[in-house]
C-alpha cells in the first residue's frame, strides 16, 4: 500500500469519522441541556402565572410531568456522556490533523527522519493514536460493566426473603 492510500484510506476517513461522531455528540449534548434548562425554567412560572391562566388544579401534575421529563434527560445525558464523547472524538480527530500537518512539513517527530523511515513513523504514530482510543473505550467499557457487577450482593442473587443462595447454603438454611 502506498502512503497517499494510506492517508486518504485511513487516516483522512478516522478524522472524517472522528468529526462526525464529535459534531453529533455536541449535538446531542447542546440540544439535552437547552431543553433542561427551559423546562426548569418553566416549573416557577407555570405555579407563578397559575392564577392567570386559571389552571386549577393543573399547576401540580403539569410541573411534576415537565420535572420527570427533566430527570429522563439528565439520566440518559450521564448514560450515553455525549459531552466526554464530544471532546474526546474532537481530540482524537485534533490529534490526527497534528500528525498530518507535522508529516507534510517534516516537523516534530518527523524532523530528520530517513525518507525510506518516513512514511513508517507517519503510520506508527496514526495507529497509536486510534489503537488509545480503542483502548480508551474497552476500559470504559469494562467500568461500566464493573460498577454493574458492585451493585449484585456477593454469592448470587437475592431471594424474596432476603438472602442470597450461597448465604442460604453456608448457613444450612
Amino acid at each position: 500500500m502506498e502512503i497517499a492510500q494510506y492517508i486518504e484510506e485511513r487516516l483522512t476517513a478516522q478524522q472524517k469519522w472522528y468529526e462526525k461522531k464529535a459534531s453529533a455528540n455536541k449535538r446531542v449534548f447542546m440540544n439535552n441541556q437547552t431543553t433542561v434548562i427551559i423546562l426548569g425554567a418553566l416549573i416557577p412560572l407555570i405555579v407563578v402565572f397559575e392564577p392567570v391562566f386559571k389552571m386549577d388544579g393543573w399547576t401540580g401534575p403539569l410541573s411534576a410531568v415537565i420535572a420527570a421529563f427533566i430527570v429522563i434527560l439528565t439520566g440518559l445525558d450521564k448514560l450515553n456522556q455525549p459531552q466526554a464523547n464530544w471532546f474526546n472524538y474532537r481530540a482524537n480527530e485534533e490529534m490526527l490533523k497534528k500528525e498530518e500537518w507535522m508529516y507534510k512539513f517534516k516537523a516534530g517527530p518527523y524532523r530528520g527522519v530517513e525518507p525510506t523511515e518516513i512514511d513508517k513513523v507517519l503510520v506508527e504514530r496514526v495507529e497509536s493514536v486510534i489503537s488509545s482510543d480503542i483502548a480508551r473505550f474497552a476500559q470504559a467499557e469494562y467500568k461500566k460493566d464493573k460498577s454493574k457487577d458492585k451493585h449484585k450482593p456477593p454469592g448470587g442473587k437475592k431471594t424474596a426473603s432476603g438472602p442470597t443462595e450461597k448465604q442460604k447454603s453456608n448457613n444450612g438454611g
